[in-house]
């Protein structure tokens, strides 16, 4: 089960700085509503899922020939920018 640390709302700007809003940007993907169809929008939700602490989507799009067993993301790491 995923631990969100931050919880952005659905009409916050996403933390991936796409000027799109959180609902209509990553929070998708995040949920697994729906896959990133590109490779920059994939990274761009890596990005917003380690600002709000969601390790199980980074693990659910880590390649597994490389996906470590678990992830402990730490609460006090501060992600400011892409």
């Amino acid at each position: 089960m995923t631990v969100v640390w931050r919880a952005v709302a659905d009409g916050a700007r996403c933390p991936c700085l796409s000027g799109e809003t959180y609902g209509s940007c990553c929070a998708p993907f995040h949920a697994g509503a729906d896959h990133a169809p590109t490779a920059e929008r994939l990274m761009r939700s890596r990005y917003s899922a380690f600002v709000v602490g969601d390790a199980d989507y980074l693990l659910r799009t880590w390649h597994p020939s490389t996906r470590p067993g678990a992830l402990e993301l730490d609460p006090e790491q501060r992600w400011y920018r892409l």
